[in-house]
């Protein structure tokens, strides 16, 4: 595991944000951190980073126990915040050949790096300023600076909630490629995107964390509905079946029907045999992400 953070509490003054928070992130994944605006998100960060004191709990990144204002575990991490800022007057080349050169990075290793990078977030032929670069472009850039030194642990805060669609979409698939080499930590408000890219997703809602899965058992959990595809028109089979005591709708020439439970199931397909109706597909119709977000939140 890149990260285990154990019962960590943060307050500040009488106010509890974070309230005994347990996660734990393994390599090599997207891992959506899903919550509102205000719901403490950023403050598990800035704790994450050592940034600020733990009231209670610990965090530990790649082995190194995280300690506020002097962490040895920031080697391994990089950070993309919500609204990144830049040296105006360089283009993404020169600016990531300076942070190479902080970093301590060999002329010879560089070279090879900022070019996989800027490839790997789409600005290999961009000789502009950074001060010409849309938000977007800076988003990228961004990416590319925070995985320039290979770290084992990428955090990104809210790196998508001021982009249009076209440049949510580029930035969630270069964080998806991403995770071949790191671990991406991914704060978002916006569940549709978390669903689109991560692997694990935790919800924290007013400093507390109200569920975590991995994202494939989210989206296991059926909610008793199936949809069916027959070999005649929905509006037909509707018609035919329309005295039986099945719950049943058709949503966007979908034909789905509420089955609880096995015996339920099995009625409604001796229902279909006894009207001579073939099936061609059956499946569950799975619970999305945001539903689950909505259901927990009531």
């Amino acid at each position: 595991m890149v990260v285990q953070i154990n019962g960590v509490t943060k307050r500040f003054g009488d106010h509890e944000i974070l309230k005994d928070i347990h996660l734990t992130i393994p390599e090599h994944t997207v891992y959506g951190f899903v919550g509102a605006n205000g719901s403490g998100k950023t403050t598990l960060m800035k704790c994450m980073l050592g940034l600020l004191p733990l009231n209670a709990g610990s965090i530990t990144i790649a082995g190194e126990r995280v300690k506020f204002g002097e962490t040895k575990s920031n080697q391994y991490v990089g950070y993309l915040p919500d609204v990144p800022e830049f040296y105006p007057f360089y283009n993404a080349m020169q600016y990531l050949e300076l942070c190479a050169v902080i970093t301590n990075m060999t002329k010879t290793e560089r070279q090879g790096r900022i070019h996989e990078l800027l490839e790997l977030v789409g600005l290999a032929g961009t000789r502009s300023l950074i001060s010409t670069y849309s938000r977007g472009m800076k988003q990228r850039l961004g990416i590319a600076q925070a995985l320039l030194n290979r770290p084992k642990l990428l955090i990104c805060d809210e790196p998508t909630s001021a982009l249009d669609p076209a440049g949510r979409a580029q930035i969630l698939s270069i964080l998806h490629k991403a995770k071949e080499e790191t671990t991406v930590f991914f704060s978002t408000h916006i569940v549709s995107d978390a669903e689109q890219i991560c692997d694990h997703v935790a919800m924290l809602h007013d400093g507390t964390i109200i569920f975590q899965d991995e994202l494939a058992n989210v989206k296991q959990q059926v909610t008793g509905l199936f949809i069916f595809t027959f070999t005649i028109p929905v509006a037909e089979v509707h018609e035919r079946l329309r005295h039986t005591p099945f719950e049943m709708k058709i949503d966007s020439e979908q034909f789905i029907v509420n089955l609880p439970d096995e015996s339920t199931r099995l009625a409604f397909m001796q229902e279909l045999t006894t009207q001579k109706i073939l099936i061609q597909s059956m499946q569950p119709q799975t619970r999305l992400l945001e539903q689950l977000v909505l259901e927990v939140l009531g």
